[in-house]
């Protein structure tokens, strides 16, 4: 299927890139194919694997662009790896082998930390290319799993296994930083604007599927639990799931990414962050970060430290996020592209904030820990989580400008993963700061914990109002629309 010249100017808002009106296989000959890419074997893999390389703008408008499927299922197949490696049985076993709060915190901490590489990342995307970056970086952290199983069956004193662990997730999430910015530009390049809503939709249904089937592999390992090295089985499995995901890669078209293109273009940092648009997104990415980056991470602490869940049970509600989330895709994906992205985001921090105070009651020892009523928790974390990324990956693609596309998401990632990195360290430090302290206030327990989901109700609030202003239409162009509108030329 094609693209014409007006559809991608309307789309796009962008008329200084030459359009080819043939289709991918007519504009490609196999010598033109192979100058496409850089280097020998990396450059060859994906014409083996019969992925075609795309030219700019040759993609449907109508439809998903043909291949797009691929990168739905790498999403699958990469979800059975990041869901253990950065999930739940990453800090179960780093607190089997005696780690605390603050450690936990800054083990949940490395990944987003270490995706500042993102930034020198930007800059190796046009002599590689978008899909060759991916192969070699999310081959490359693949083999950083293998190590960290290893590790757990070769290693035998508790403080080089905590070790060995820390080194791998430091070596996995700075290979992930440094390949991970190609991602968001790559599929903005090759979904057209009026179908991103479903695609991202689909991506996380998939990527949530991935994520459901790695959290039950991972209980069943699991269970019966008698030993920290049991722990090696789950890695294996994420390691698998990581090397099949590398193949899928090879299958996705590419995009010609010329140095001169304007989403290659670099645009100066100081310049992006003093674009109202470009301050409003990230200030309000980076705010709902910092609040709920430390969710995840404690709530596994809570119920295995206070509460005393077992290691598969913790696994198993961890789970129903992934479900509760995976089912509310379906209603989500009806109405994303219609309603727009900032309903979707209100109704989810209103999820949120019924979240937060579902644990603080817990906490308080209002409410009782049960099994029924934590799985409910999760449920509607999922819920809330999975359809707020969805419309905030939507809203980052329409309000991210054309020029300087790469930069801008690299320099958002980096910002959005700081804060993420930032936020289990504070909270992870405040936690062990107040230590086993307690206070009652009526019924109410006054502890480290209900401390924390307390703030977060705090913190949640004025995130949900200031989520008015994130129209589909960015700000800028809005006022740019009601300029022209009211000139004496548009008059005329």
């Amino acid at each position: 299927m094609r693209r014409t010249l007006a559809q991608e100017k309307a789309a796009t808002g962008v008329d200084d890139t030459m359009i080819d009106e043939k289709p991918i296989e007519e504009t490609q000959t196999d010598s033109e194919a192979t100058k496409a890419s850089v280097g020998g074997f990396f450059s060859l893999l994906p014409r083996l694997a019969g992925a075609p390389l795309a030219p700019f703008n040759t993609l449907s408008a109508v439809g998903l662009p043909e291949g797009a499927t691929w990168a739905n299922w790498f999403a699958f197949l990469n979800a059975l790896s990041w869901a253990i490696v950065l999930g739940a049985p990453l800090f179960l076993y780093a607190k089997n082998l005696g780690a605390g709060d603050a450690l936990l915190g800054l083990l949940a901490a490395l990944p987003p930390l270490l995706a500042v590489l993102h930034i020198p990342g930007a800059y190796l995307i046009p002599p590689l290319g978008y899909r060759r970056m991916m192969i070699l970086g999310w081959g490359s952290r693949t083999i950083m799993i293998f190590v960290m199983a290893a590790s757990m069956v070769l290693v035998h004193s508790p403080v080089l296994r905590l070790a060995a662990s820390f080194v791998c997730i430091f070596l996995f999430s700075a290979l992930r930083g440094l390949a991970g910015g190609a991602w968001m530009p790559w599929m903005t390049e090759l979904v057209p604007t009026d179908v991103r809503g479903k695609f991202f939709l689909r991506d996380q249904l998939y990527g949530q599927s991935g994520n459901l089937i790695a959290t039950l592999a991972a209980a069943v390992f699991l269970a019966d639990y008698t030993h920290v090295a049991q722990f090696c089985w789950p890695f294996l499995f994420a390691g698998v799931g990581g090397a099949i995901s590398v193949l899928c890669l090879l299958r996705l078209p590419d995009i010609q990414t010329p140095a001169h293109h304007h989403s290659m273009q670099r645009t100066n940092i100081t310049n992006m962050l003093g674009e109202d648009t470009f301050r409003l997104l990230a200030g309000f990415n980076v705010a709902y970060m910092l609040v709920l980056g430390g969710l995840g991470v404690f709530t596994v602490a809570f119920l295995r430290g206070i509460e005393h869940f077992s290691q598969s049970g913790i696994v198993l509600l961890n789970g129903m996020s992934v479900f509760g989330g995976s089912m509310s895709l379906f209603w989500c994906g009806r109405v994303l592209d219609r309603i727009g992205s900032r309903p979707i985001i209100r109704l989810s921090l209103a999820a949120f904030v019924l979240v937060f105070l579902g644990w603080w009651a817990v906490a308080s020892h209002l409410l009782t820990a049960s099994p029924v009523m934590i799985g409910g928790l999760y449920l509607l974390t999922g819920v809330a989580g999975i359809n707020f990324a969805a419309a905030n990956n939507r809203l980052q693609t329409l309000w991210i400008p054309s020029t300087g596309r790469n930069h801008y998401f690299a320099v958002l990632l980096v910002l959005i993963n700081l804060a993420a990195g930032a936020s289990p360290l504070v909270w992870g430090l405040m936690l062990e700061l107040i230590g086993s302290h307690q206070w009652h206030i009526s019924k109410a327990s006054v502890n480290r914990y209900s401390i924390f989901f307390a703030c977060g109700v705090i913190f949640l609030l004025p995130l949900w109002l200031a989520a008015r202003r994130l129209a589909d239409q960015p700000p800028s162009k809005v006022a740019g629309t009601a300029k022209a509108v009211g000139s004496p030329r548009a008059a005329q």
